[in-house]
């Protein structure tokens, strides 16, 4: 009996949530990232000289989220607490839905303690025909994805 075929999901289909409440709208996710530092480690016992290879720390890289300026400023707002608050700031969990045809989540991405460290406005400009874009910079410190 062959396997089941299986077609990779679509990139386009996806819906963010924010501590458990959706958060529609969102144009363009990207940027995470991990890795995992490399230790060259040499036992002072071996004979044969080899360097061996250890895990290091691990480091995840900022996620940039991007959607079309709507009603709302619940991302602003998390951010001025940030601005205003100096070190006293709410720390959030984000899930990533990555969703099949059906439009029921198929891969879920969820950033642990994550942050808005940057908010950006894109150009306005009178002479083209473009969709504002806000994006929203998210330190995150642990990322864990489930089927």
């Amino acid at each position: 009996m062959a396997d089941e075929r299986r077609d990779p999901f679509a990139g386009y289909n996806f819906r963010l949530e924010v501590d458990g409440v959706e958060l529609a709208g969102f144009k363009e996710i990207n940027g995470a990232e991990t890795k995992t530092q490399v230790i060259d480690y040499a036992d002072g016992d071996d004979m044969n000289g080899s360097v061996r290879k250890r895990p290091g720390r691990t480091n995840y890289t900022n996620v940039v989220f991007k959607r079309g300026i709507s009603e709302g400023i619940e991302l602003w707002e998390w951010y001025k607490e940030l601005i205003d608050q100096e070190r006293e700031f709410e720390r959030k969990e984000i899930a990533v839905h990555l969703l099949g045809d059906d439009g029921e989540p198929q891969k879920t991405y969820t950033f642990y303690e994550a942050w808005p460290c940057r908010y950006k406005i894109a150009s306005l400009n009178a002479t083209e025909d473009q969709v504002a874009i806000e994006e929203v910079e998210f330190a995150f410190e642990k990322l864990d994805i489930e089927d």
